[in-house]
């Protein structure tokens, strides 16, 4: 696992994912997958937990979608220096606040909401311009393979994506979309 992590960590550094326009392009790529592959990622979800298709999407399939068209609407903003207040010392410099993405995250996703919960962190990972590790619950199989089937299909991402029959030993079931 070391190994991804470090891919991972290099694929940050090229600096690939820092661009507004990339960030935005991946968000709408994502917002594809969900809608593209809605009928597969809630059978996934309705196997898993025995939910119906309507509080399948209701519950998680919507809040991604929802979530995806603010970040979208919002992260132009979000991106552009902000002017910060002037002292004494500062008075003669420009003076702002650059928003910068920090490097890989890890989301570890939960079986109760198993789509929701890795989706939604990995929309706000992608709109701050970072690499993502995603580790899906192992308690929802159908979802985890479902996400390592269309997430390396959609996203230009420097993401990867662990599965595992337990926390101790993961196995790698999708490639990172970012060959190197």
């Amino acid at each position: 696992m070391e190994r991804e992590v470090q891919r991972v960590r290099q694929a940050f550094l090229s600096g690939r994912s820092r661009p507004l326009r990339f960030r935005l392009q991946q968000l709408e790529a994502l917002r594809r997958m969900v809608q593209e592959r809605e009928k597969d990622i809630l059978a996934a979800i309705c196997s898993d937990l025995c939910k119906s298709e309507f509080n399948a999407y209701s519950q998680e399939v919507i809040s991604v979608l929802g979530e995806i068209d603010f970040m979208l609407e919002n992260l132009p903003e979000w991106v552009t220096a902000k002017p910060v207040k002037k002292n004494l010392l500062t008075m003669l410099d420009e003076a702002y606040l650059q928003p910068q993405p920090l490097g890989v995250v890890l989301i570890i996703g939960a079986w109760n909401y198993p789509f929701l919960l890795a989706i939604q962190p990995l929309i706000g990972a992608i709109a701050a311009g970072n690499a993502v590790i995603i580790k899906p619950s192992e308690l929802s199989e159908n979802t985890a393979t479902i996400l390592a089937k269309l997430l390396p299909q959609y996203l230009d991402q420097p993401t990867e994506l662990f599965c595992s029959n337990s926390c101790d030993d993961p196995i790698k079931t999708g490639e990172m979309a970012d060959s190197e």
